[in-house]
């Protein structure tokens, strides 16, 4: 099983449920976990860290056809460098998974020797791009992280695929697209996990999303102007690393309530 599902996740992310009086929802599924592969004992490595390579969202009408790398904080990558430490130290204080170092990992020959995946996530008839956190390669055929775990000698190795989108929202009076009040953006993050055994089996493969409250509002008095000009996406970076250690921080948690046997609910608030 090729690394689709972060996609899949992010993509259902962006046409979330609202259920009434509630929080905005998103049908995740539950985690499905080999609860015999994890335990105090049981060695792991972190071998993939990425994330899709744009930061999804409203664009403004100058943006659409630009390079991603030439609008300002629209490409991941210092997102995903930025939070590539709180995923490790988050996977190395969990009491289900003994992680060996970042450094044994990277520094490995095996590792070194082994040749990364083409960085992109093929869907349907397009392709998305991947950013990948410093010092890491891209892995999403299973044959490789199978021959990993052998060659690291752990129980598993697990890859970590993260989205990052801002949805805006328009108050006041809209008239034929013309807003007369304001107009709020709301990063989003999301955050798979994935990891497999010697054989290539998956033993562990989950998702949530979580959406920051309103990180930015603009009081737009006579035209809403940001539509046709261009969206702030570093300005969210701050709100957008904020909420993605929080998915960080309730993936893991499910992980471990899934262990206990509480077992953790398919449809997932986004707050």
């Amino acid at each position: 099983m090729k690394i689709t599902r972060a996609i899949n996740i992010f993509l259902a992310g962006l046409a979330v449920m609202f259920l009434a009086g509630c929080a905005p929802m998103v049908i995740t599924g539950g985690a499905d976990v080999e609860k015999s592969a994890f335990g105090a004992k049981k060695r792991f490595a972190v071998v993939s860290v990425a994330s899709m390579k744009t930061f999804q969202g409203e664009k403004g009408l100058l943006q659409v056809f630009k390079n991603t790398d030439e609008i300002p904080g629209a490409n991941t990558q210092p997102l995903i460098n930025k939070l590539k430490p709180r995923i490790i130290k988050a996977l190395k204080r969990d009491k289900n998974i003994k992680l060996i170092t970042e450094r044994k990992v990277l520094r490995s020959k095996a590792y070194k020797k082994l040749k990364e995946d083409d960085r992109k996530i093929k869907i349907l008839f397009t392709s998305v791009d991947m950013n990948v956190a410093k010092g890491y390669k891209y892995f999403s055929e299973p044959e490789k992280y199978a021959k990993l775990a052998r060659d690291l000698k752990v129980d598993g190795v697990i890859g970590i695929y993260m989205g990052f989108s801002v949805a805006s929202s328009k108050g006041g009076l809209s008239i034929n697209g013309i807003t007369f009040g304001s107009k709020s953006y709301s990063p989003m993050a999301s955050i798979t996990a994935i990891a497999y055994d010697r054989k290539g089996k998956v033993i562990w493969k989950d998702s949530t999303i979580k959406l920051a409250e309103p990180g930015d509002k603009k009081a737009i008095f006579i035209m809403d102007f940001t539509d046709v000009t261009s969206t702030n996406f570093k300005k969210l970076h701050p709100k957008a690393l904020e909420i993605g250690g929080k998915a960080v921080d309730v993936l893991m948690t499910r992980l471990d309530d899934t262990i206990s046997g509480k077992g953790v609910s398919s449809i997932q608030s986004m707050k």
